[in-house]
């Protein structure tokens, strides 16, 4: 009777952890396996998909033997304003060649001294992107939302490699905070918190993780509750 016990908790506790989802795969040569249901798309206009831009910064870095800049931009004629302290194009470069050119009517902040609460400048070396070193020859670039209030913000997290550079994860989610031991793993806000009139709080906020597997990848776990 207590072997049965046992069992059934250690099977109660199997159903309750976490389970835990590849966000991309890589292949040997670096070539980068995108899985389509981890990256919703920006709701672009044709208007935006088509206008110009213009660049406001650039950041050099490498990934094993290949050489990348990274160019953050304003669409032409966006103004000013809160695009002070982000950008909503992001541009790379391998090798002088173009690899990915994103666009998208909201913006990403920066990573500190930008819109969002929380300043991760200990976790980065430059202020557009927080770097994750999967491998040798792979980095993934994790890009910040900008938070309107009314929604989560987009995070959106680009992986380059020696061969190749590609969007892998598009979501609204919150960075929360960021562990690096013993795996690289990072909290997010999947739902924003709300409170009714006499401040109540009426629904939860709702976190989940993103965590380095160790073999070069970035897993999702399911939500915590």
């Amino acid at each position: 009777m207590k072997k049965l016990i046992l069992l059934l908790l250690m099977s109660s506790s199997i159903c309750k952890a976490q389970i835990a989802e590849n966000i991309f795969d890589v292949f040997s040569d670096g070539s980068i396996d995108k899985i389509y249901s981890m990256i919703d798309d920006f709701d672009l206009s044709q208007t935006v998909k088509d206008v110009e831009y213009k660049t406001t910064f650039s950041h050099n870095f490498t990934v094993g033997t290949a050489s990348y800049t990274l160019k953050t931009g304003i669409l032409k004629d966006w103004g000013d304003g809160i695009f002070s302290r982000g950008f909503n194009v992001i541009s790379l470069y391998k090798d002088g060649r173009t690899e990915l050119i994103l666009k998208q009517p909201e913006i990403w902040t920066y990573v500190y001294d930008g819109g969002s609460a929380i300043d991760f400048r200990d976790y980065t070396d430059n202020q557009f992107f927080i770097p994750i070193k999967l491998s040798p020859k792979s980095l993934a670039m994790v890009f910040l939302g900008w938070p309107y209030g009314g929604d989560m913000p987009y995070m959106t997290i680009v992986v380059a490699t020696e061969k190749e550079a590609n969007i892998v994860f598009n979501k609204r989610m919150g960075l929360d905070s960021i562990k690096t031991y013993p795996l690289y793993t990072m909290k997010v806000q999947t739902v924003l918190e709300e409170y009714d009139s006499c401040g109540k709080l009426c629904t939860p906020p709702v976190f989940t993780e993103i965590k380095a597997s160790g073999y070069g990848t970035l897993q999702l776990k399911k939500q915590q509750q």
